[in-house]
């Protein structure tokens, strides 16, 4: 019973909320049939460069408009590179990814920002971050549901020639769901911020897979076209218990990342047979 104690759902809601925020954002992508490889790296650009304001001593005001413009500055390249060269997101966002870490590093000189003023950790603090996750749950939830936006991401995804025919505005949709996991990938980073403290370039390795992996397991098809942001949720609660469980039983940090990756073939795996795409085709 100590596993469900109001303590231990704190420490996890903390936990699933930035991973949770970047997977919404990878939903929107996933749906119109694309993919993002770059989040954690967009995530790390925004603190890391924006955070280069703290240490020149902007105000707090200043601080985050400039991480979240960072974020949708980001989000803006790749879509548009998405949209206007002939390559595969998977390779683009592959690309970018590595050029936004690197310009990490050459800024920072792989240094941290540290001490970070007391007054960044309120976005990281208590229920904080969650009650932020389900503002971000909400929003999309009606967005995908309630809007033509929304539906058309899922005729996208569905059929992205016969959305082309039906006249729908393909690139600027698929614009705009980059440009927005830019913005959440940022936001994600200002309450990793808060949660820790301080500001690493090695920030937000990994949430690529680990954002995948919460799509998936929501019930998200990775081919696109079919999904909810609110099975991503879930997703995201499920890694998060699991994660949180496998912590509890002091099982080594090495075999998480094995456990991801297993979880993520296994979902894929049944969303192909689901669709009848069947195995290695």
């Amino acid at each position: 019973m100590v596993f469900f104690s109001l303590q231990n759902f704190e420490i996890i809601s903390r936990q699933i909320s930035t991973i949770g925020i970047v997977s919404i954002g990878m939903t929107l992508i996933i749906l119109s049939g694309g993919i993002d490889l770059s989040v954690g790296a967009m995530l790390s650009f925004a603190i890391n460069i924006g955070g280069q304001g703290i240490v020149q001593g902007w105000p707090l005001w200043v601080v985050y408009p400039f991480m979240i413009l960072l974020g949708l500055g980001l989000g803006w390249i790749n879509g548009f590179l998405v949209t206007r060269l002939n390559v595969h997101a998977l390779i683009i966002t592959l690309g970018t990814m590595n050029i936004y870490r690197d310009i990490i590093m050459v800024i920072s000189e792989g240094k941290y920002i540290t001490p970070i003023p007391r007054y960044y950790n309120f976005l990281g603090t208590g229920f904080v971050p969650f009650f932020i996750l389900l503002i971000v749950l909400g929003v999309f939830m009606l967005i995908t549901l309630f809007t033509p936006f929304g539906r058309n991401l899922f005729a996208i995804g569905s059929s992205e020639q016969s959305a082309i025919y039906a006249g729908l505005p393909v690139q600027q949709h698929k614009m705009i769901v980059y440009v927005i996991s830019g913005f959440l990938s940022a936001l994600a980073g200002m309450i990793l911020i808060g949660k820790s403290g301080f500001i690493q370039p090695q920030a937000g390795i990994g949430y690529e897979l680990s954002a995948i992996a919460a799509v998936v397991i929501g019930g998200t098809s990775i081919f696109g076209g079919s999904g909810s942001v609110l099975g991503t949720f879930l997703g995201s609660l499920l890694i998060g218990l699991i994660l949180a469980g496998l912590t509890m039983l002091a099982v080594h940090p090495y075999w998480i990342g094995l456990i991801t990756g297993m979880l993520i073939i296994f979902a894929i795996t049944v969303d192909s047979i689901r669709l009848g795409r069947g195995i290695g085709r």
